[in-house]
């Protein structure tokens, strides 16, 4: 025991001894504040940079949680969308630091198929902001997904404020899914349960 312990002072010992040789070294390497200051002001703006370059980005500033359904039928042979859905802010932050699910999203859409068996198709790529959403990605059999929309601003405050009960359309947009195009495609917001 008593060589176990001596051994470990002797590595310490030698660890602060390089440690104390390479002092000068790091003091002269260290940043000077005005350094450290505008890395710091870079941050955000290379933080930004970087996730409109992964493709994903969001600026809402109001939480857009909820389910969005289509009025009418969207999609062909079987392949018919259910819903939107948009996830709360922290579902975006998740997602765009890496952390991600391979069954969820913070926007996808979700879609019947033959056989009542529902598939997502989650994001390649989003824009969200207050007023607008967009989204692409790709279903392995319909290929390309891609949804182009803006929220309707009184309807999507009316919504909210009854807890999902208005019936108006609070958002519009195109989808498009393969070669086909669905203009005008109108949802209607439901908070869940």
């Amino acid at each position: 025991m008593r060589q176990i312990v001596m051994a470990a002072m002797g590595a310490l010992s030698l660890t602060a001894c390089a440690g104390a040789s390479e002092e000068p070294a790091a003091a002269q390497a260290e940043p000077t504040a005005e350094a450290v200051a505008a890395e710091t002001a870079a941050a955000p703006a290379a933080e930004a940079a970087a996730q409109t370059a992964s493709g994903f980005s969001h600026s809402q500033t109001q939480e857009l949680f909820g389910y969005y359904m289509p009025e009418g039928e969207v999609g062909a042979d079987g392949f018919s969308l259910m819903l939107l859905h948009i996830g709360g802010m922290s579902d975006f932050d998740d997602w765009e630091a890496g952390r991600r699910m391979t069954t969820y999203g913070p926007v996808m859409m979700e879609f019947l198929l033959p056989g009542e068996v529902s598939e997502r198709v989650l994001p390649e790529s989003y824009a969200v902001t207050d007023r607008t959403v967009r989204m692409t990605g790709t279903h392995p059999e319909y290929g390309r997904v891609t949804l182009d929309a803006r929220f309707e601003g009184p309807a999507m405050t009316t919504a909210r404020s009854n807890l999902g009960e208005g019936e108006a359309p609070v958002l519009v947009g195109t989808i498009t899914i393969g070669e086909r195009s669905w203009p005008n495609v109108r949802f209607i917001y439901s908070p869940g349960d």
